[in-house]
């Protein structure tokens, strides 16, 4: 198990122990079948003894899935939809879930924006988005629709949606060298998904496998400016939890140039310029 991970299952233990249940140390390691001594060793400030091994790290994970602490269903239900709520996935929002796969992250984004709502669950491969219907339909879940983006080798993807036709985008795992190695190619799917965006609408991107100082450096390239940052959030990702990044950010606003009006023979002068000739 990676460190993120396990971190948070020591946070949310930790959490359950004082706030839910208010139980001793010495209790929670007879819970977990393992001594006091080693219970404690998570919590102390030595780096080489702060983290379970991956042994215990999922037994962890078992318990407190036992006590609905965490659990993915629980996550796909409540928390995500109340955490996408939070980045500006509201109701009656029209978004698309670029990458959407089997779908974790569109059953999130179709009750984040509820039934007045559209999810476009959008993937290259026709073989997730089956699996993804199945599970739309078997969650109740009428307000998702698939799209199939069929890529050609050296094209950009072209996304089956019309010009300015959607509020919100999300995209996790999807901007890195595994899908588009060179960023000229990550700047041309950014400009495809920016060509569908409404004009007051934003773009949450999820980066992993990528650094995010890289990812940032891409964005004006794209005209695209970064509006939040949010940090240390819950996510999900390859059917397990972790502690990641999450970037908000909307089309970037062209400045205004200097006012100009018309001079007695009928040409063009700038407001800057007349104030600077009447200064002189």
């Amino acid at each position: 198990m990676k460190d993120e991970p396990v971190k948070y299952y020591l946070e949310k233990l930790e959490e359950y122990r004082i706030r839910d249940q208010r139980v001793s140390r010495r209790a929670m390691a007879d819970d977990l079948g393992i001594p006091l001594g080693t219970y404690e060793s998570w919590y102390r400030g030595n780096e080489r003894r702060t983290r379970p091994s991956s042994k215990y790290g999922g037994r962890i994970k078992r318990f407190l899935r036992a006590r609905g602490v965490i659990s993915i269903e629980r996550f796909l239900a409540t928390d995500g939809p109340a955490l996408f709520t939070k980045f500006g996935f509201k109701k009656g929002l029209t978004v698309l879930d670029f990458g959407s796969g089997n779908g974790d992250y569109s059953l999130v984004l179709a009750r984040a924006v509820g039934e007045r709502g559209k999810v476009y669950a959008l993937d290259k491969d026709k073989e997730p988005l089956g699996v993804l219907m199945g599970r739309a339909r078997g969650n109740r879940l009428r307000n998702i629709d698939d799209r199939f983006a069929s890529q050609q080798a050296d094209q950009p993807i072209e996304i089956p949606l019309q010009t300015g036709s959607i509020d919100a985008m999300w995209l996790s795992d999807i901007l890195h060298d595994g899908y588009f190695e060179e960023d000229e190619k990550k700047l041309r799917l950014l400009a495809e998904l920016r060509r569908a965006l409404k004009k007051n609408g934003f773009i949450a991107v999820h980066p992993v496998h990528m650094d995010v100082k890289r990812l940032k450096r891409i964005l004006p390239g794209a005209r695209l400016e970064l509006e939040e940052e949010y940090r240390e959030e819950l996510l999900f990702h390859g059917s397990e939890f972790h502690k990641g990044t999450v970037l908000k950010f909307r089309k970037a606003i062209k400045p205004k140039g200097p006012r100009r009006r018309k001079n007695r023979r009928g040409g063009l002068r700038s407001v800057a310029k007349r104030r600077t000739a009447a200064k002189g």
